[in-house]
């Protein structure tokens, strides 16, 4: 298949996404990148010299409509994979009707499309690449007994507030958290490690700890833009990409856990503060249960959970009659 695959316009991580996916597409296709910003005449030369029969992007609320547009007038088919879902629903809302098929990560998301009619609407998850995210040995800058990589929104300052005043763990955060924990800045068992990770460095943080722990952006987030209120029921990216290191992870409990992983077999949950401080405990002293869960969730992903395996998925359902 000859696919066009269009820029989200998005930087930071989604590079990095468009990147994998591009590797895996061009493993059994042709493929052309392309940047909506060079332009309309740019997009239709591409149209004509490269006659591509499919047009993928993520995210889509950049793409100028004018573009999705002629790829109608080209009869193009057009795919979206709506990687921001359900925070920015209201912006995908916009958008949902402009594009064959669309795929969304979180499966209350595709509840809501499928009301409003969608029937070309799936779930597809992001995953991991497992070449980035692998088992590896670090040296000491990145160990730690708890590590968490991510933006500092409210309920997760609590989280790593809570953790730093019950426990004497040795705590590293990845991110830009200094100001949100100016005051356990003298705390020894707290270490900052200011400003964004790329990948690569960011699976040395999860090889590093003794437990990584996971949580997920909270609904009433004041930047989200969710005014439906749409709760999420699927686990994030990170779930996928911590398994990969074949890490030991505490995740915040999600809906949909369980139609990725087994829980307290290839990876544990926590409900509330209380129970995620006990299996700190339990799990901190648990050296061998911690490593057998971890290789289990390593293996559950290279089987079903990498991005080879939801590009296979993406292009099956889109090549359906």
């Amino acid at each position: 298949m000859r696919i066009l695959f269009i820029t989200s316009g998005y930087k930071g991580i989604y590079d990095w996404f468009e990147s994998w996916i591009q590797d895996e597409l061009k493993k059994e296709h042709k493929v052309s990148f392309y940047y909506f910003s060079l332009g309309v005449k740019e997009l239709e030369s591409i149209l004509k010299t490269f006659k591509p029969e499919l047009a993928l992007t993520l995210v889509g609320y950049k793409i100028p409509k004018i573009m999705l547009e002629i790829l109608k007038q080209y009869e193009i088919k057009t795919s979206i994979w709506l990687t921001e879902d359900p925070y920015n629903i209201d912006r995908s809302i916009g958008i949902m009707n402009d594009f064959d098929y669309l795929f969304t990560i979180d499966s209350a998301a595709l509840e809501y499309y499928k009301k409003k009619g969608l029937k070309r609407a799936y779930h597809l998850p992001l995953a991991a690449n497992s070449e980035v995210f692998l088992p590896k040995k670090v040296s000491g800058e990145f160990k730690s007994d708890i590590c968490f990589v991510g933006y500092p929104y409210p309920d997760r300052i609590e989280l790593l507030e809570f953790i730093l005043e019950k426990t004497s763990y040795k705590v590293r955060v990845i991110g830009n958290w200094s100001r949100y924990l100016r005051s356990y800045w003298q705390n020894s068992n707290l270490n900052i490690d200011e400003g964004w990770a790329e990948p690569p460095i960011v699976a040395d943080y999860y090889n590093g700890a003794k437990i990584v722990l996971n949580s997920h952006r909270p609904l009433n987030l004041r930047h989200n833009k969710n005014k439906l209120g749409i709760a999420g029921r699927s686990i994030n990216n990170r779930t996928f990409d911590v398994a990969a290191c074949a890490a030991f992870q505490l995740i915040e409990f999600r809906e949909d856990l369980s139609n990725h992983f087994i829980e307290n077999e290839e990876i544990v949950a926590f409900r509330s503060m209380k129970e995620l401080l006990e299996k700190i405990h339990y799990y901190m002293k648990a050296d061998k249960e911690r490593e057998v869960i971890a290789n289990k969730a390593r293996s559950r992903v290279i089987k079903e959970h990498t991005f080879q395996h939801r590009i296979e998925q993406m292009l099956s359902l889109i090549g359906k009659p």
